[in-house]
């Protein structure tokens, strides 16, 4: 097993082309408005797991992966829906199919996004946000699953420190 070098502890919006969520768990989210003295705005946090790498073992055609507990918080976020189908027998995961964005323009000129946060299975979280933080809360660990346990991962927690 090789070692994996982490490029930095704090992503954000302008990391975006080059980050990608595919099969990533959300453990947990949350809204937090204690940063914020009007308590109108919020922001939207994530506790999940990142997966920084895909490794494929050739000898035995089974992938690997690099994979770190991080927060991720959009900031300042409006306009949330979430549409969650559990199915008929179980409550499945809720696991990151894709997060896309699309810019969008207010008449004052200020800029925004509307993101898109796709599940597995037919569930989406969608809000708009102008940015967002990803703070990884310890180095990647290479494992041969894609999600850690929650005594793994050491609990739940929507922790921002490094």
């Amino acid at each position: 097993m090789k070692t994996f070098e982490l490029e930095k502890n704090i992503w954000t919006e302008i990391d975006f082309e080059q980050m990608g969520w595919h099969d990533c768990f959300i453990h947990a989210f949350a809204l937090d408005s204690d940063a914020y003295d009007d308590f109108i705005q919020s922001d939207l946090l994530f506790d999940i797991d990142y997966i920084f790498k895909w490794v494929l073992d050739k000898d035995s055609a089974h992938y690997y992966f690099w994979t770190a507990p991080c927060t991720l918080i959009f900031r300042e976020v409006t306009n949330l829906k979430i549409q969650y189908a559990s199915g008929t027998s179980f409550l499945p995961e809720l696991e990151i199919s894709d997060i896309k964005r699309k810019e969008k323009l207010y008449e004052n000129g200020h800029k925004s996004w509307h993101w898109q946060i796709e599940l597995v299975g037919d569930s989406f979280i969608s809000f708009d946000s102008a940015e967002y933080k990803q703070v990884v809360k310890r180095p990647p660990t290479y494992m041969d699953r894609q999600a850690f346990t929650r005594t793994e991962r050491g609990g739940i927690n929507f922790d921002e420190s490094i």
